[in-house]
């Protein structure tokens, strides 16, 4: 197919009847296209087969009466017909008939695919009067578009050569960078490796001196533990072994005194011993006798000793614990 402006060329294999004869035979057909080629109202076709040649008209009248016969639009009509003699398409059965002396018919089928059905194009052509001057024609267009089509395919063949040339240039240099990428990356990784490492060693050295501190701490802190608890058990002994209170101390040594004092009365003066029988036998007659005895036999104040004995007498007078003998601990 040529193609030029409104303008194309194409060939068609047709079947023609000539006395009830069906021959193959190839027509060109040059179709222009009104008033666009790409939005036709009208076209005109001109065909040959080398020797003769034929024309037909295709006006917008034709073309509203076909479109009314086949209740159809006449834009769909001309759809139609320029997709059928654009281009040849496979399996239509394309057939140029004789109607009449040297005028002949171009019909094609047609397909509908809302209806799914089969339209036929008759196409009445007329005999050229100049056949040669159609035939050039034809010939020339078929020329210029040849050489339109060989200039675009060198064209086309010289962009190749060059996005070509480019793409080995770029798959040249894209394998360079490749490779300095992957230089790149293994020096990066070896840098990276020697400082993880060193980061690692020193997190190790790290972690050894924060165990470290921590089993000091702890060490500390049960030391300090130790001279807490030693010190309230000290606090606990003084607090047992406190000395007794300075009247505490005075009643006893009084007592003592008074016992000391009865003993030596009972050696030298058997009267008060007798007196002290006396009493034991009646004490209402005897009550006199005991507070003479008290008013003879006065006592001084014994002044209080500071010693671990007075808690020991008070302890045997009364009824208080024995605690013994402060001791001093010794301190580890």
């Amino acid at each position: 197919m040529a193609e030029f402006d409104n303008k194309t060329c194409t060939r068609l294999e047709v079947q023609e009847c000539i006395e009830n004869r069906n021959l193959n035979k190839s027509l060109f057909v040059k179709s222009e296209w009104k008033p666009t080629r790409l939005d036709p109202m009208s076209f005109f076709l001109f065909v040959s087969d080398g020797q003769r040649a034929w024309t037909f008209d295709g006006s917008e009248s034709f073309v509203k009466e076909r479109a009314e016969a086949w209740d159809k639009k006449p834009r769909w009509v001309m759809e139609k017909i320029q997709f059928y003699l654009s281009v040849a398409q496979p399996g239509v059965n394309y057939r140029f008939t004789k109607i009449r002396d040297l005028h002949r018919k171009l019909s094609f089928d047609v397909q509908d695919k809302e209806s799914d059905l089969y339209l036929t194009a008759n196409l009445s052509m007329l005999s050229a009067s100049d056949p040669e001057r159609i035939t050039c024609d034809l010939l020339e267009f078929l020329h210029d578009s040849n050489c339109r089509l060989t200039e675009s395919f060198l064209k086309k063949c010289r962009d190749y050569d060059r996005l070509r040339s480019e793409s080995e240039v770029l798959v040249e240099q894209n394998k360079r960078f490749k490779d300095l990428k992957s230089q790149t990356q293994e020096v990066m990784y070896k840098k990276f490796v020697a400082v993880l490492n060193s980061k690692k060693a020193k997190l190790k050295e790290l972690k050894k001196e924060l165990e470290h501190c921590k089993d000091k701490q702890n060490v500390n802190e049960n030391n300090d533990r130790g001279d807490t608890t030693s010190s309230s058990d000290d606090e606990e002994d003084e607090s047992d072994h406190q000395l007794p209170s300075p009247s505490e101390r005075f009643e006893g040594g009084e007592r003592s005194g008074e016992r000391l004092i009865s003993l030596d009365a009972r050696k030298q003066c058997p009267i008060a011993t007798s007196a002290a029988n006396v009493v034991h036998a009646d004490p209402d007659a005897t009550q006199p006798i005991l507070d003479e005895i008290e008013n003879d036999f006065l006592i001084p104040d014994l002044p209080p000793k500071d010693d671990g004995r007075s808690s020991a007498v008070s302890a045997l007078l009364q009824d208080t614990p024995y605690t013994g003998l402060p001791r001093k601990r010794r301190r580890n």
